[in-house]
């Protein structure tokens, strides 16, 4: 199982589907996996249940969400030009594409659990673990922030407060 350095997330129209790119630097221990629309609204349920249950509220990443506009193409050009926190870097498509190995999977299940403070997360597909990532509240928070940036939430009929 692949242990998880860095994380991103990106739409693909054509697919009408997110992909969450592991490690994307490291060619041998890198992963795509494709993620439906069907899965990310289990996934946003369950992300709330933990902001909810283990991270304050999600206090901070509803003043992170509520600060941030979502990622259009435009956006995505200007955002490149600008100076990204440390927490949020940009990628772009072709960095994305140079280290491109394998094939994407298809995202069948997350699972966590929270022990000392700290959620550990387990990527699944067909019942194989693929990936973890071990990280605390403050930083879990900063990547649901991240990654609701790029849902595409009007043409998918979510709603932008899935999370309120």
């Amino acid at each position: 199982m692949i242990q998880i350095t860095n994380l991103s997330f990106s739409y693909n129209q054509r697919e009408d589907r997110l992909i969450f790119t592991i490690n994307h630097n490291n060619y041998n221990e890198r992963l795509d996996f494709f993620v439906t629309r069907k899965k990310i609204i289990e996934l946003l349920n369950g992300f709330d249940s933990i902001l909810i249950n283990f991270c304050d509220n999600g206090k901070l990443f509803k003043q992170l969400y509520n600060n941030q506009t979502p990622l259009t193409k435009e956006l995505e050009l200007k955002n490149e030009e600008k100076q990204k926190s440390k927490w949020e870097q940009a990628i772009s498509t072709e960095e994305l594409n140079l280290t491109k190995a394998k094939t994407p999977i298809l995202l069948d299940a997350l699972s966590y659990s929270f022990l000392n403070n700290k959620l550990t997360f387990k990527f699944i597909s067909l019942n194989k673990p693929y990936a973890t990532s071990t990280m605390d509240c403050e930083l879990f928070q900063k990547t649901l922030s991240s990654l609701m940036r790029i849902i595409p939430f009007v043409s998918w009929g979510i709603s932008r407060n899935i999370l309120d």
